[in-house]
C-alpha cells in the first residue's frame, strides 16, 4: 500500500470586505481535488466563512480547503476525526 504525501501548501485569497473567495493556490499531492472544490466555491460566490462550514469528506484533499478557510475567522478548524 502506497502512502500519500501529506506535505504541501494551500493559499486562499479572499476579498477583505465581503469575504468572498477570490483565488486558490495549491502545491500538494492531488492538488486537482482542491482546485475542483475551489473552482465551484469561487464560481458560486461563496465566502470563506461559508466555505469553512461546508462539509467535506474526511481524508480528502478537498477537506484541507475547508480547514484553510477556517483560519480567516481566527478559528482553529479541525478535521471531523482529528
Amino acid at each position: 500500500m502506497n502512502r500519500r504525501e501529506t506535505r504541501g501548501a494551500i493559499k486562499l485569497s479572499a476579498d477583505a470586505e465581503t469575504g468572498k473567495a477570490l483565488g486558490v493556490h495549491a502545491l500538494a499531492d492531488s492538488a486537482e481535488e482542491i482546485m475542483l472544490a475551489a473552482t465551484y466555491a469561487i464560481k458560486a460566490g461563496v465566502t470563506v466563512h461559508e466555505l469553512a462550514k461546508t462539509w467535506a469528506p474526511y481524508l480528502t484533499m478537498a477537506e484541507s480547503l475547508r480547514l484553510v478557510a477556517g483560519h480567516f475567522g481566527n478559528q482553529m478548524p479541525t478535521s471531523c476525526f482529528a
